[in-house]
């Protein structure tokens, strides 16, 4: 795990240790998929800039990490699926799946998706046919 200490987020550094853990714990490095964990310093710095849009919620799941008293590793079984987790899980996946290394290793084009967009396969309507029979469910404001 590599911990960077930047400037340009409100992140103390033990909450930058704290967000650095717990990414990698969420998502390991995998050698033998030729991926970075989450906890790498690109992503790292990636996710700390990106958090500072929802700092407040970010800073409380760290809280609710933090205050469960056991070691992150311990905690993780508690942590998975915690709605209070969920403002973190957000910003470190967002992160990590917009990182050139990780794209290129789906077999990605390391690029945006606009403004070239991508081709999407054509899937099967029939799938659709429940929610058509279901007819309308809203109402015009």
């Amino acid at each position: 795990m590599t911990t960077t200490i930047a400037t340009d987020h409100p992140f103390s550094a033990d909450e930058q240790t704290q967000i650095a853990r717990l990414a990698g714990l969420m998502v390991p490095a995998s050698e033998a998929h030729g991926v970075p964990g989450a906890d790498d310093a690109q992503i790292l710095a990636d996710i700390l800039r990106t958090a500072c849009a929802d700092e407040a919620r970010v800073r409380a799941a760290l809280e609710f990490a933090g205050g469960l008293g056991l070691p992150l590793e311990a905690a993780v079984p508690r942590l998975q699926g915690a709605v209070e987790m969920l403002p973190l899980v957000v910003v470190v996946m967002q992160c990590y799946y917009r990182d050139d290394r990780v794209m290129r290793a789906l077999g990605m084009e390391a690029r945006p998706p606009f403004p070239e967009g991508f081709d999407v396969p054509q899937g099967d309507w029939s799938l659709l046919e429940a929610v058509q029979r279901r007819g309308r469910i809203w109402r015009d404001a």
